[in-house]
């Protein structure tokens, strides 16, 4: 059962080609616009994956779920073709994020799910954004029907899907987006007045113009390249309802524009009408925060997304026993057949009190999709058999269980040795990976490195190979090469006669405690005196930021990551955010006047980012962001002992298109990249 759960687990994960769609040199316009001008370049052909235009669409036309059409009847709501933008711009649905093709799927039943948790909770199912990436680091206009840029990156322009419409049936265009940006961010209504992409300088952001009622532009005085704009995980939406909103927004946050006047609302107004909504907020900002950010969480709210939260009470909030969304009867994607999505009615929230209610719950059939740890995966599949289907979120992680150490320590002995490869090479090959496996997963985590998972962005075989094979003689040679003393007592001492002590630092709840005994007994094995020291995770940032360390297991930050693209800072020192790089990234950080100034391949690091983040092609990045991993593959700065373990879903078998392999991250949204418009179910 093991090793064929552990072929699951391997086969099919992403590769990550970071190809930017918004580039000029290979791409050709879907709809150019004649106010647009002729050195803007668009994002992508007509084939851009999971987006078909209408004239391939097997169908006369649009149909719909009988539930609607039963509404339709009624004359309660519009026919579909009221419902969704004009044909040329409906998004036909028709693969799924791995790229594989869709199932065409019946209409009707509910998504079962455990409680939705945070604030983010009821978005990561159904939130739809400015693009969406597919596994593979492509992405496509989503929300938008299309985007382009001009020669230098200044000027980029939105194209909206004409016709589009709100949850409530409200038509969506260009007064939306001025609307959010100048009213609900500028403001900082939203509370997020933060997101890089936006700001044009220190203090100064972006112009945005409306061009036509379906057309947007967004001008920068320096280039704003697509990592920068397009790309950045932050920039999910540009949007919000005006027509609900309206009577929101006070005067006392206004700021100048030349789209949008005073609303002549007190703040005590708006709390009033927020209060009539059924909206409770005892501030302004709060009541900002609510509605222009987490607005998911809000019902009555007119949303974009292929589900919306309930209104009806008790079923309308994520803390709720049950918490349920409805279909959105204006969404705006369709299947290869026409068939307007999602296909399921509902998804329902199920709230659970006890410590493994969920799983009792998967078992009984009352949840559909669950995630569980690695150890449980085996007998639940066992006990339901083909009831289940595994399906797995790669990590992006480089390996587990790693240890780093500091090569900026205060001790001149301590950071000479670590900064020596030879030492890292030695505590790499004196710990019997099979037997760790064993010890720690079962034999679930096959033995590897700290290097990029199979199927990620840059995977190398070799580098997941490098300095893994067991050998205790070869590691006290190299011990020894480093001029390490052996003492007396069968524990090596540094050449001057000091004592050498590898201290290693874990914080509570991270797992690494349970751990730390396995590998000392190898470390001690080959002579190398241990101990440890776990502390609350905010006492161990605290010595982290300090420098007050030595060496790191399980480290807060730990190196790896879907790419550059998503996150810098585990790769490059940068700044002071992961352990492997210690003051290192202090010394960026604040302009050379704190920490340690980096050398050698440490150096190399930042002046090959440097690089990367001045242009704006996707090929050259890509080569950038492969140089970077070069030199990490020549040092190994961390040291892991296994491969990176994922998040492993079971899925019910009458669920469809719920992909097998997928990866989690940020930048994917993590849930959101199932797709879940797209899920059916049968009996």
């Amino acid at each position: 059962m093991k090793k064929k759960l552990i072929a699951l687990l391997l086969a099919g994960t992403m590769v990550l080609s970071l190809a930017a769609c918004g580039d000029s040199d290979d791409t050709q316009n879907n709809n150019p616009s004649d106010s647009v001008e002729d050195s803007q370049q668009p994002s992508g052909s007509d084939e851009t994956p999971g987006d078909t235009t209408p004239a391939d669409v097997a169908t006369e036309g649009f149909s719909e779920a009988p539930m609607l059409a039963d509404l339709v009847t009624a004359g309660s709501l519009p026919a579909v073709t009221d419902r969704l933008p004009v044909e040329s711009d409906v998004f036909v649905d028709t693969t799924d994020a791995a790229g594989d093709p869709l199932e065409i799927g019946t209409y009707g039943g509910v998504i079962n799910l455990p409680g939705a948790g945070g604030s983010w909770g009821l978005s990561r199912q159904v939130m739809e954004s400015i693009i969406r990436y597919n596994i593979d680091g492509t992405y496509y206009p989503n929300v938008i029907k299309d985007y382009a840029h001009n020669d230098d990156y200044t000027v980029w322009t939105f194209y909206l899907r004409e016709g589009m419409k709100w949850s409530d049936g409200e038509d969506f265009d260009a007064d939306d987006i001025t609307f959010w940006y100048y009213m609900c961010h500028l403001t900082n209504y939203d509370t997020k007045k933060s997101w890089a992409c936006l700001k044009d300088g220190e203090e100064t952001w972006a112009n945005l113009e409306k061009v036509d009622a379906y057309t947007v532009t967004w001008t920068f005085t320096n280039p704003k390249f697509p990592a920068d704009f397009i790309e950045n995980g932050d920039f999910k939406w540009c949007w919000a309802p005006e027509h609900y909103l309206s009577d929101l927004i006070p005067d006392s946050i206004y700021v100048e524009n030349p789209y949008w006047e005073k609303t002549g609302l007190d703040d005590e107004t708006v709390l009033l009408n927020a209060q009539a909504k059924g909206i409770d907020a005892a501030t302004v900002s709060d009541l900002g925060k609510a509605v222009a950010y987490y607005w998911w969480n809000e019902d009555g709210i007119p949303t974009l997304n292929s589900y919306v939260l309930t209104t009806k009470e008790g079923n309308n909030s994520r803390d709720a026993q049950l918490c349920i969304l409805e279909r959105n009867p204006y969404f705006w994607k369709v299947d290869a057949q026409g068939q307007q999505l999602p296909y399921c009615d509902e998804i329902h929230y199920n709230s659970t009190s006890e410590d493994g209610q969920d799983q009792l719950m998967l078992r009984s059939g009352e949840i559909d999709i669950l995630g569980v740890a690695m150890q449980d995966i085996a007998s639940i599949l066992s006990d339901l058999g083909d009831q289940v289907q595994l399906r797995t979120f790669s990590s992006t992680n480089w390996g587990a269980y790693q240890i780093t150490f500091n090569y900026t320590c205060k001790d001149a002995n301590y950071a000479e040795l670590f900064a020596n490869s030879k030492f890292r090479q030695a505590i790499s090959i004196c710990v019997d990976r099979e037997q760790v496996s064993g010890l720690l997963t079962e034999g679930f985590l096959e033995p590897g490195q700290c290097a990029p998972s199979e199927g990620n962005f840059g995977y190398d075989a070799e580098w997941e190979k490098k300095w893994t094979e067991y050998d205790v003689n070869g590691a006290k040679a190299l011990l020894e090469e480093c001029g390490l003393v052996m003492g007396s007592d069968g524990f090596y001492d540094f050449a001057d006669g000091s004592d050498f002590v590898l201290t290693i630092y874990t914080y509570t709840d991270s797992g690494a405690d349970a751990a730390y005994p396995v590998l000392e007994q190898y470390y001690n094995a080959v002579g190398i005196k241990c101990a440890t020291k776990d502390i609350e995770v905010s006492a161990f940032d605290q010595e982290i930021d300090n420098n007050d360390w030595y060496a790191v297991l399980g480290p807060h930050t730990s190196i790896g990551g879907l790419s550059m693209k998503s996150r810098v800072q585990p790769f490059v020192p940068i700044a002071q955010s992961a352990e492997w790089y210690g003051d290192y990234g202090t010394y960026y950080g604040t302009n050379g006047e704190q920490g340690v100034e980096p050398t050698g391949d440490m150096a190399k690091l930042v002046e090959i980012y440097e690089k990367w983040n001045s242009t704006p092609d996707s090929a050259e990045r890509d080569q950038y962001n492969l140089d970077i991993y070069n030199i990490h593959k020549e040092n190994l700065w961390t040291i892991a002992y296994l491969k990176a373990e994922g998040e492993y879903i079971l899925v019910n078998s009458k669920i469809h298109n719920y992909p097998e392999v997928l990866v989690s991250d940020d930048l994917y949204q993590y849930a959101n990249i199932v797709h879940y418009w797209t899920l059916f179910k049968t009996e």
